[in-house]
């Protein structure tokens, strides 16, 4: 069994409370600013990673019980395999760039265990699903492929409603192209918001960057931190 150490951070703005969850653990710090992913995808380091990730994820979808999941790409679509029935909650997958498709090439993993024993076993001891789960969601055209976990829930669960993408057009190319997303009756796209300001060229753009950094520092000052200009701030916008 492995720890991941689960952090906090709750804010409210406009009478919404806001939460975030933060995980740790030895295989998520091993990232850096270049690779927030793990690379190759072809070491048995990385299914572990990606193995708990999804059941970290998967233990707080049970216990936190949100309205619905927002999964974003292959990463963690994973997750709602390991959600017991009774405490499913509905799941919207938002495919960014599905040429990524979490897809692993398990036949290049050069390890003893690996070699020993046979494909559907090796995988379903690193993820701990069973042989049929493995065989049915997560393998397309002969590779392990975490995306189509995803997709397979979300057929299955929800009638195939629930998958979106980043426009119109992009839905419209993965149900062309796409053969992973055959069966889906439609490929909803999301509504991006447009700023309807007038475009103000060079000029527009020299009041944007003076206002971002002055935004920056009412930021660090309203949190406590160093007033540091060059400091890299996180922003998540969810939606």
């Amino acid at each position: 069994p492995q720890t991941v150490v689960v952090y906090t951070l709750s804010s409210a703005f406009n009478g919404v409370q806001r939460n975030w969850y933060l995980l740790s653990h030895e295989f998520f710090q091993e990232r850096s600013k270049r690779a927030p992913y793990p690379s190759p995808m072809t070491t048995l380091r990385t299914l572990r990673y990606f193995s708990l990730w999804n059941q970290t994820v998967a233990a707080l979808l049970q216990d936190l019980q949100p309205d619905v999941y927002h999964c974003m790409d292959y990463h963690a679509a994973l997750a709602p395999l390991y959600v017991p029935k009774e405490c499913r909650v509905p799941v919207i997958l938002v495919l960014h760039n599905a040429d990524y498709m979490g897809i692993v090439e398990t036949d290049f993993i050069n390890n003893r265990f690996w070699q020993t024993v046979p494909a559907l076993r090796r995988l379903g001891v690193v993820f701990n699903l069973q042989k049929s789960a493995i065989r049915k969601y997560a393998t397309f055209e002969g590779r392990f492929n975490m995306l189509k976990a995803g997709v397979a829930y979300v057929k299955e669960v929800q009638a195939g409603h629930g998958v979106c993408a980043v426009s119109a057009n992009y839905g419209v190319e993965l149900k062309r192209e796409r053969a992973l997303f055959n069966g889906l009756p439609c490929i909803m796209a999301l509504d991006n918001a447009t700023d309807p300001a007038e475009d103000r060229g060079e000029a527009g753009i020299d009041a944007l960057k003076k206002q971002r950094f002055e935004a920056k520092a009412a930021l660090q000052a309203h949190c406590g931190l160093d007033q540091n200009l060059d400091a890299k701030i996180l922003i998540f916008i969810g939606r």
